[in-house]
C-alpha cells in the first residue's frame, strides 16, 4: 500500500517556488541585456534601416525601439532578506 502524498508546505516551499519562477522569467531578460548594445545608437540606425527599406512598418520600429528601452532601463531587485 502506498502512502498519499505529504501536502505542500506552507512558507518555504511556496517562496523556493517563487524564487525559482522569478528566475526562470528573468534569464530571457538577463540574456538580452547582455547581448544588446549600451548604446542606443546601433538600435536605432538598425531600426530605422530596417524602416526605410520597407522591412518592417512604422508600428513595429516604434516597437523594437521602445522594447530595447525597457530592456535596458530593466532593473532586477535584491533579494529580500
Amino acid at each position: 500500500m502506498t502512502t498519499p502524498p505529504s501536502p505542500p508546505s506552507t512558507s518555504s516551499s511556496s517562496t523556493s517556488t517563487l524564487d525559482q519562477i522569478g528566475r526562470v522569467l528573468n534569464a530571457p531578460v538577463a540574456v538580452a541585456r547582455r547581448v544588446l548594445p549600451t548604446s542606443p545608437v546601433p538600435v536605432v540606425l538598425g531600426t530605422s534601416a530596417l524602416l526605410v527599406a520597407g522591412v518592417v512598418d512604422l508600428p513595429i520600429a516604434g516597437a523594437l525601439g521602445l522594447g530595447y528601452l525597457a530592456l535596458r532601463s530593466w532593473r532586477t531587485r535584491a533579494p529580500q532578506p
